[in-house]
C-alpha cells in the first residue's frame, strides 16, 4: 500500500556494516554475562569447555564457543522440568510456553518472558513489513496456535492490521473471510496457496478475482523457487514474498523485500546469524554464493537464550547489498541437513529437486514425490520420483527423458521418473510432503 514507511524501524534495518558489528558485539557481551550468571546448562557448557565468556569481546570471538545441538535441549528438559536446564528465569516470570514436537513426539516446551514477547513481536513486525503487509491489510491467518504463540498473530496487529484466525483445516472459513470482511493478505506456509487454488477449482470459485493482494510464506522452502512463486502470483494476481524463523530461536527474522532477491536477516540487535560448513562447522563468509548451515545465537532472550545454535537449516547467500535500502544479507533455504539425500557421493535435498523439475512448467505442474525404499541419507540410485504432468503435456515419454535428463545436468544424479496425471498427488494445506518412505 502507497503512502507508508518504506521501513518498520529504518534504524536497525539501515545499519552500515560497522554500525552492524557494534550493535552486535556490545549485545553479545551483555546475553554472555546474563547466561553465564542464570544459565545452568551454559555455565556447565562452558566449563566442559574449558572457555571463559570474558574470553569472547566481540561477535568475531563467537566462534570459540561450542555449539549447541537440539538434541541437548531436549536432554536438558528432561533433566529439569518445566524448560529445562537452559531456562535462564524462574516460572515467575515466564508468561507464555508453547511447544514443538521433535522426531520423538516428546513435546520441546520454549517459554518467553514479556520482555522476550516484545522482541519476538519486534521481529516479526520488521519481517511483515519488509514482505509487503501494512495497516489496512485485512490477514487471514491459516495457521495454528504454535505459530499463535510464536507472536504471528499479536505481530499483525501490532502492525495495524487486522487479525482473522482461521486455523488450520478451515478453508471454509477462510474464504468466508475473504468473501465477507475483504480479507486481502495471507500468512501461510508455501504449500497452502497451492493448495488454496486447487480447492477454489474443486468447489467452482474463481481464484484470480478473490482480490488476494499478498502472500507471505513460510515454514518450508520453495516460496522462492520461480515458477512456483509464478504459478501463485498469476493464479492469483497477488504478490508473493518469503518469510523464514526458527522456532527455538525466534518466530520471524528474515523477510523478502519487494525487489525479491532473498530474504534479509532483520535481526541486528535481537539474534546473530552465522553459517557454517555443515560438516566442519567451519564459520564461513557472508558472500554471495555461500552456502552452509545457520547457526543462531540469541542476543536479547531472557527465558531461553541459546548459543551457537545448529538448525539444521541449508541456505544460500544470495546478495549482501540491495536497492531497498536494507543492509541485512540476504538469503534462500535450501533444505534442512536431516532431509538431505546422499545420492552416489552427491548431496541432493527435496526442494532442489523440485525447483529443477518447477523449471519446465507449464508441462509440469510443480508436483512431486521422491520415494526411498531405505533410511537416509543414502540413496541407491536411481532415485524414483513421481512427477504431475499438466494438462499441456502431450508427448510424456519425451518429457520424462527430458526431466530425467536435467535432473542428471543440474543436481548430477540419475532418477526414475513416473509421470503422473494433474491432481494426482495431494496438496497440503500445511507443509508439503516431498519424500515418501516405502521401507
Amino acid at each position: 500500500m502507497k503512502g507508508h514507511r518504506p521501513f518498520w524501524n529504518e534504524k536497525m534495518e539501515t545499519l552500515s556494516l560497522d554500525e552492524f558489528h557494534a550493535v552486535q558485539s556490545l549485545a553479545l557481551k551483555k546475553e554472555l554475562a546474563y547466561v553465564d550468571r542464570h544459565s545452568r546448562f551454559y555455565q556447565d557448557k562452558f566449563k566442559a569447555a574449558e572457555i571463559s565468556v570474558s574470553e569472547i569481546r566481540t561477535i568475531d570471538d563467537l566462534k570459540l564457543l561450542p555449539f549447541t545441538e537440539k538434541q541437548e535441549l531436549r536432554d536438558s528438559l528432561a533433566r529439569q522440568k518445566p524448560l529445562g536446564l537452559h531456562a535462564a528465569v524462574s516460572m515467575d516470570a515466564v508468561i507464555r510456553v508453547y511447544s514443538t514436537s521433535g522426531t520423538t513426539g516428546v513435546p520441546t516446551y520454549i517459554g518467553l518472558t514479556r520482555n522476550d514477547r516484545l522482541v519476538w513481536r519486534e521481529s516479526a513486525n520488521r519481517a511483515m513489513w519488509a514482505c509487503g503487509m501494512r495497516p489496512g491489510h485485512i490477514v487471514p491467518l491459516p495457521i495454528g496456535t504454535f505459530f499463535i504463540a510464536a507472536s504471528y498473530g499479536e505481530a499483525i496487529e501490532h502492525l495495524g492490521a487486522t487479525l482473522v484466525p482461521v486455523g488450520v483445516g478451515a478453508t471454509d472459513r477462510l474464504l468466508s473471510a475473504v468473501a465477507n470482511l475483504g480479507a486481502n493478505f495471507i500468512l501461510s506456509t508455501a504449500s497452502f496457496p497451492f493448495y488454496l487454488m486447487d480447492y477454489c477449482r474443486k468447489k467452482g470459485i474463481s481464484h484470480l478475482t478473490l482480490g488476494i493482494k499478498g502472500f507471505m510464506v513460510g515454514g518450508e522452502p520453495g516460496g522462492s523457487i520461480p515458477d512456483l512463486r509464478k504459478q501463485v502470483e498469476d493464479g492469483f494476481a497477488a504478490v508473493v514474498q518469503e518469510t523464514m524463523g526458527n522456532g527455538d530461536m525466534m518466530g520471524l527474522m528474515w523477510g523478502e523485500c519487494e525487489y525479491k532477491n532473498g530474504m534479509h536477516f532483520l535481526g541486528a540487535d535481537t539474534c546473530h546469524a552465522e553459517i557454517i560448513h555443515p560438516e566442519t562447522g567451519e564459520v564461513l563468509d557472508i558472500e554471495t554464493g555461500v552456502t552452509g548451515e545457520l547457526v543462531y545465537t540469541s542476543l536479547n532472550r531472557e527465558c531461553q537464550p541459546l548459543i551457537r545454535f545448529r538448525t539444521r537449516d541449508h541456505v544460500e547467500v544470495t546478495q549482501t547489498q540491495c536497492a531497498c535500502g536494507r543492509t541485512g544479507f540476504c538469503i534462500r533455504c535450501i533444505g534442512r541437513t536431516d532431509d538431505m539425500m546422499i545420492i552416489s557421493g552427491v548431496n541432493v535435498y527435496p526442494s532442489a529437486i523440485r525447483d529443477v523439475v518447477s523449471s519446465l512448467a507449464p508441462l509440469v505442474t510443480g508436483e512431486i514425490l521422491i520415494q526411498v525404499d531405505a533410511p537416509l541419507p543414502s540413496v541407491k540410485p536411481p532415485l524414483k520420483i513421481k512427477v504431475e504432468h499438466s494438462v499441456s503435456a502431450t508427448s510424456l515419454d519425451a518429457l520424462k527423458t527430458r526431466l530425467q535428463d536435467l535432473l542428471r545436468e543440474k543436481l548430477i544424479f540419475s532418477s526414475d521418473i513416473t509421470l503422473v496425471p494433474p491432481g494426482t498427488l495431494p496438496k497440503y494445506e500445511y507443509k508439503a510432503k516431498l519424500v515418501e518412505k516405502t521401507f
